[in-house]
């Protein structure tokens, strides 16, 4: 990263409240990420990346960074992707995926926490499966006692139920809603399941054009 590319970040994040300090250190990238996170007690990482074309057996770095991490981890993608970092208020507008999983309560409790900085927030549920009458009912008041508690927390939300591919159709609603920033929670998996089965955090990581906050 140059000099000026590494300031314009730093006054970027600094205009929405994320104060950036550098850091030189040995050994793998992954491995000093980690290193100087644990020394410095980070409350955040930040990863600045160019998007990759080629992806080895071992993953791309994205892909390491969530798999491994226990801070909260924001990625955002130069060369074309995260241009709403650049253009908007990084917390402008926030789409919060949700699957009632202890990792989707955690992203939530981690927005809750910072709400003073977040504008409008958007309750995404994807289904997987056609469900019942029954189900879509209870489901509709699920997501809106979410939406409630948020509500009462004084933030602007809004709750909205996709179906299909739980990647495509976040990508989908954080281009519907103009995004600024998608949140997903994540619990980490074996290496092989990792490997051999995908997670939904790395495909929309990957393929987002809005920089992702991944809540471990």
């Amino acid at each position: 990263m140059s000099d000026r590319l590494s300031q314009e970040l730093k006054d970027r994040a600094s205009e929405q409240g994320i104060h950036l300090k550098e850091v030189t250190g040995s050994g793998s990238l992954i491995q000093r990420i980690f290193e100087v996170a644990n020394r410095e007690h980070a409350s955040l990482i930040v990863a600045h990346l160019n998007r990759e074309k080629r992806k080895s057996f071992r993953g791309s770095i994205a892909t390491n960074l969530i798999k491994n991490t226990a801070f909260p981890l924001l990625i955002i993608y130069g060369n074309g992707g995260g241009g709403g970092f650049r253009t908007k208020g990084l917390f402008n507008s926030v789409i919060l995926a949700t699957d009632w999983s202890d990792a989707a309560r955690r992203a939530w409790l981690y927005i809750i926490g910072i709400k003073e900085i977040v504008g409008v927030l958007d309750l995404v549920y994807v289904l997987h499966e056609r469900p019942t009458v029954r189900e879509i009912r209870q489901l509709k008041e699920r997501v809106e006692e979410i939406r409630k508690i948020c509500l009462e927390e004084k933030m602007d939300t809004e709750s909205h139920i996709y179906a299909g591919k739980t990647p495509e159709e976040i990508i989908l609603a954080s281009k519907d809603y103009n995004a600024t920033m998608i949140v997903m929670g994540y619990k980490s998996k074996s290496a092989f399941k990792a490997i051999f089965s995908g997670s939904s955090c790395y495909e929309v990581t990957e393929k987002s054009s809005v920089p992702v906050l991944i809540i471990p």
